[in-house]
């Protein structure tokens, strides 16, 4: 080994001396020695990246090469770097993978990888799982560091061969955790949204002008429709007949302002001709150089029949209330008029209800006149059930009190309580010698 170690050393100070370059001829005739030992040197040494050769023709030409100290390099790269021999003796070593293993240098130089004395156990695993790589001389895609939480590095593993001929693997580690955990988190985000709008009550459909991005299963379940059929419908197509031309409007309302939101409601009717009450919403936003525009519908259609019903109650009830000659009122606890009928209108002067509704007591009469509504109205909220009590009323000789049947109304948990009440007169009207009665 020293002998070749000597020879090596020749051929490259006699190419230092010859920077034009010299071919095996030459070297072998300057050095006294054979073409094939000549030969043997060169192709060490070029293998070793000492020795630069070039082919003119049939001959070939050597330089020495220019080099940089590896050691140098390796301070300038966060990569963890580790050079061994093949029996897996460390040769050199960077700072990086040294600050990774918790060891100074002088401890780790020509020790074996396996038998390295790291502090920590999880360094000692990654070690054992580098060496096991670098033996069967593989790389992989990833090779990981088991902390908490988990580094994640790129192995490559790289044949390399000494100045003095042997061979040994240079063993390079990337540290991508912070793209694996992107990655990760990119994939996890993208599992959790695909479920999100799956599991969805609306309908949603991604689309670029006439390609179908995205359908989702509870667009198919409230139109009817499959996804390949949708693909290849109009968007107005699933609004019933008298509904296509205000759904077009606000389509083309959405193209002509894109980014602007279209919300609107109308009546749908499924492929098995059921007709359902629609609310959609459209936007149309630039993705990249292309517009795309998202659709998402909600059916509304038990909401739609309950608010039908809810308003026909309303209307049923305040026409029977107007039927009744006797004055009634309804107000929030606040004060707040909910309901009144046409006979309470007149006794207090008003000209039609929507002069009432929504007002309060103390902003519309006097201060004796409120105060006889609200009188008692605590205790009767408390007890619940029903008083009788009175209220005052505007009088040709000023004010009259007249008997009123009142009652506490509780709606829901959360809907407020309200004060029912019915001024109890004669039908005929307000004659003058109607006593006053008190409860």
């Amino acid at each position: 080994m020293q002998r070749n170690a000597e020879e090596l050393s020749l051929v490259k100070d006699l190419l230092r001396a010859h920077p034009q370059g010299m071919s095996i001829t030459d070297i072998a005739e300057k050095l006294g020695k054979n073409k094939h030992s000549v030969g043997r040197y060169l192709d060490i040494l070029h293998a070793s990246g000492h020795v630069d050769l070039r082919t003119f023709g049939m001959a070939k030409v050597y330089t020495l090469s220019s080099r940089v100290p590896l050691s140098a390099l390796l301070s300038y790269t966060t990569d963890l770097v580790l050079v061994v021999d093949t029996n897996l003796r460390i040769i050199q070593i960077n700072d990086t993978f040294l600050s990774l293993i918790g060891l100074k240098k002088e401890q780790v130089i020509f020790q074996d990888i396996l038998y390295l004395p790291a502090p920590d156990p999880v360094v000692l695993s990654f070690l054992t799982d580098l060496a096991g790589r670098i033996k069967l001389q593989k790389d992989t895609d990833e090779i990981e560091l088991h902390t908490d939480p988990k580094q994640f590095f790129y192995l490559q593993v790289i044949p390399t061969v000494f100045d003095d001929g042997t061979s040994g693997t240079t063993a390079i580690c990337k540290d991508i955790t912070t793209e694996r955990r992107a990655i990760t988190e990119m994939r996890e985000a993208n599992e959790f949204f695909n479920d999100l709008i799956e599991n969805l009550t609306d309908g949603i459909i991604v689309a670029e002008k006439d390609d179908i991005i995205f359908i989702n299963d509870r667009f198919v379940e409230i139109t009817g429709y499959t996804k390949e059929e949708i693909a290849v419908m109009k968007p107005c197509d699933i609004a019933a007949e008298g509904e296509r031309e205000r759904f077009n409007c606000r389509y083309r309302a959405m193209e002509e302002k894109p980014s602007s939101l279209q919300d609107f409601s109308f009546w749908a009717e499924r492929k098995d001709g059921e007709f359902r009450y629609l609310n959609v919403r459209m936007s149309e936003v630039w993705y990249g150089e292309k517009l795309r525009y998202y659709v998402l519908i909600s059916d509304m259609t038990e909401q739609r029949v309950r608010v039908e019903q809810e308003n026909l109650q309303w209307t049923i009830m305040r026409r029977v209330v107007d039927q009744i000659s006797h004055p009634i009122y309804c107000y929030h606890a606040d004060g707040t008029f909910f309901l009144v009928n046409e006979s309470f209108c007149k006794i207090y002067g008003f000209s039609c209800l929507d002069d009432m509704m929504g007002k309060r007591l103390q902003d519309i009469f006097s201060n004796d006149i409120s105060t006889s509504f609200t009188a008692g109205d605590d205790q009767l909220i408390m007890k619940g059930g029903n008083d009788l009590q009175s209220v005052l009323v505007p009088g040709p000789d000023g004010l009259v009190s007249y008997p009123v049947e009142k009652s506490a109304v509780h709606v829901g948990e959360s809907g407020g309580t309200y004060i029912f009440g019915i001024i109890l007169t004669n039908c005929a009207g307000f004659p003058s010698e109607l006593k006053m009665f008190m409860p």
